[in-house]
């Protein structure tokens, strides 16, 4: 039973796990990033310094969150997550931690993200010394991709661009098709479940759930991108592959199909 003391206490430890993070990206903005800067080599190589602290960082924070009762995760196929990369990572998008639990997983993370998040106080320094990279439309954002996969290291790409509606797959874009296309390497998909659902889009903060999260990822085997056909054009696979890539989201997940 879902008493208003327990409900209370999930809203005031939800609230300290935000500001927690929140101020701990404004910590690392003005204390460790310029310090990394300031390191010799190459501009990738600071990056990565960033994104190896980051994930330090993301799963102290899930630490955080287990320690006081408001999520937990279960892992399936960790050891893919694991194995040398690069990896091309494709993951659906139920909840707003989905970031910060997949890259709590792994030692090192690049990441699509929305432009919105160089115009947040406590965002833009950690997406700025990380080289995320934003969500721009258009053949710009595949080619960083592709070149990040080139560089060695593993990316994350989710297909619908934004959480997902409740129960369901939102329509998929074909960015990470056309990434595996060009670059030839194999995508790696993430299931997440999140129960009971909690931090969708569009969802308060304090609409906290009656029990901690339980944060289910399976890591699924990896699937190879499609050989052209003689004089297909690279969006026609690009969009087949797509489809293809909903439909294995929504059986491994059970969700409608349409």
């Amino acid at each position: 039973m879902d008493g208003p003391l327990k409900r209370l206490w999930r809203i005031v430890a939800t609230g300290s796990a935000f500001a927690l993070f929140g101020i701990g990206g404004l910590v690392l903005a003005v204390t460790a990033f310029p310090v990394l800067r300031q390191l010799s080599g190459s501009p990738l190589e600071r990056q990565r310094r960033a994104q190896r602290l980051i994930q330090r960082c993301f799963r102290a924070f899930m630490a955080y969150m287990q320690c006081v009762g408001l999520s937990e995760i279960r892992v399936q196929g960790l050891d893919r997550l694991r194995e040398p990369g690069p990896h091309l990572l494709v993951a659906n998008h139920p909840s707003l931690l989905d970031v910060v639990v997949l890259g709590s997983l792994m030692p090192q993370l690049d990441c699509v993200v929305k432009r919105e998040a160089w115009s947040n106080p406590f965002m833009r320094g950690v997406v700025a010394a990380a080289g995320y990279i934003p969500n721009d439309a258009g053949e710009q954002l595949v080619a960083r991709c592709v070149e990040r996969i080139a560089q060695g290291g593993s990316l994350l790409i989710f297909p619908e661009g934004t959480r997902s509606p409740e129960g369901g797959l939102g329509p998929f874009q074909r960015g990470a098709a056309h990434t595996a296309l060009r670059s030839g390497r194999p995508l790696l998909p993430v299931s997440i479940r999140c129960d009971p659902p909690t931090l969708m889009r569009g969802q308060k903060w304090y609409d906290v759930p009656p029990r901690r999260m339980q944060f289910s990822i399976e890591v699924g085997e990896p699937i190879a991108p499609p050989k052209l056909s003689a004089g297909e054009p690279r969006g026609l696979a690009a969009r087949r592959m797509t489809a293809e890539l909903r439909d294995f989201f929504a059986k491994r997940l059970q969700y409608p199909a349409v």
